[in-house]
């Protein structure tokens, strides 16, 4: 038997290569094969674009963090994101695009009630049967009869509508007048207030529709000096709140202005000087993101300080995302080292967490829906909102 031969410096580089190489021709979803999926399908581009890349950065800057500290169970979250452009039939394709590409256990901050709408009349919730955390926007004919796949973590539309108007009852500007969008989001928010004005001595002077995506309310503004309202409420997407806001004080209407969260402050000055954007009133579905007054605030700031420093405003969109990517990280460590869409789902609806002043509680509240803050801020002098 002829001896053995040592391997030489020349052979150890060519296995060295070869086994690089073989790693190397492994498929992608292969080399990530020990990484846990959460995917963010939603708008980086388009009306929504705003809203839909801050909640993917206080996504991001929490999964970093879990990173950091070694990730849920031991292996590292791999955060998917692709970019709807809010676009329902992107959303539909995207969605069950990832799902079959890298098999995500949830997807997160899913975005417009065009879209939710559209993937119910396709069934995507079924047919990709993963779970949804945290869907914006909170409308009732999104949660109900809803899905067994969606994770509603925030307050719904009728409890921010129900907030804001006993705030105006009980400071006495309960004669208003409703703008809202002409989408599903906007009819079902006026349905809200229709329903609920009445008994809180609300009076209703004016119902004005403006079309999907407008951002000229030039009319609007007429329309409403003639309602004679003692204030004005914005049933809006980003957008078009924030062009609402500008073109009335153009005109010189400084009638009070209340909105729904889905309008951020930054929103509204990237289309308005500061001086009229003081004094808005907007709806929040969580803490304030710009005091660190409770946990869950100081927690997110520091995410966002250490891993996106580059991005140097917070915004309550920002934090929407954080809060959506803790939830179904917690539902993720609950359902063990080897999650699966069902396991997730399993320990989303059994999920009551504080997150440190916010309270997620889904079997307290009911189909599939988390948490009931909502407070009202308000534009300072810096831009910033107060409450």
């Amino acid at each position: 038997m002829p001896p053995r031969r040592r391997l030489g410096e020349l052979d150890k580089k060519k296995l060295w290569y070869l086994a690089a190489s073989a790693l190397l021709a492994l498929p992608l979803h292969m080399a990530h094969a020990q990484d846990v999926v959460v995917a963010h399908i939603g708008p980086m581009s388009g009306p929504l674009a705003g809203n839909g890349i801050a909640n993917y950065e206080g996504a991001k800057a929490y999964f970093d963090q879990v990173n950091a500290q070694g990730g849920i169970n031991g292996q590292k979250i791999r955060l998917v994101r692709e970019d709807d452009q809010y676009k329902a039939d992107e959303t539909i394709r995207l969605v069950q695009e990832v799902a079959k590409r890298d098999r995500p256990v949830a997807f997160i901050n899913l975005l417009g009630s065009a879209n939710v709408t559209a993937m119910f009349k396709d069934k995507t919730f079924d047919k990709v049967a993963t779970p949804f955390v945290g869907i914006t926007p909170g409308a009732e004919a999104l949660r109900n009869p809803g899905s067994p796949w969606m994770f509603h973590v925030q307050a719904g539309d009728r409890a921010q509508l129900r907030r804001v108007l006993t705030h105006l009852s009980t400071i006495g500007l309960n004669k208003i007048a409703v703008v809202y969008q002409d989408i599903p989001f906007g009819k079902s928010g006026l349905g809200f207030v229709d329903e609920m004005a009445p008994g809180l001595k609300v009076e209703i002077a004016a119902r004005i529709a403006a079309p999907s995506a407008s951002e000229d309310f030039k009319a609007v503004a007429q329309q409403l000096k003639a309602a004679n309202a003692k204030t004005y409420l914005m049933i809006l997407t980003p957008n078009s709140g924030a062009a609402m806001v500008r073109d009335l004080r153009a005109a010189g209407d400084r009638t009070p202005i209340y909105s729904m969260s889905y309008v951020p402050a930054s929103a509204i000055l990237e289309k308005a000087p500061l001086k009229d954007a003081v004094g808005i009133a907007l709806a929040q579905v969580t803490p304030n993101p710009d005091v660190p007054h409770t946990p869950l605030s100081r927690d997110f700031r520091a995410a966002m300080d250490k891993f996106l420093p580059e991005v140097k405003a917070r915004s309550s969109m920002q934090m929407i995302g954080y809060v959506n990517a803790r939830i179904a990280g917690e539902a993720i460590r609950r359902a063990g080292p080897n999650p699966t869409p069902d396991k997730v789902a399993a320990a989303l609806r059994q999920l009551r967490v504080d997150l440190g002043g916010y309270l997620v509680d889904f079997p307290a509240n009911g189909k599939n829906v988390g948490a009931e803050f909502v407070d009202i801020g308000v534009v300072d002098s810096r831009g910033k909102l107060m409450y």
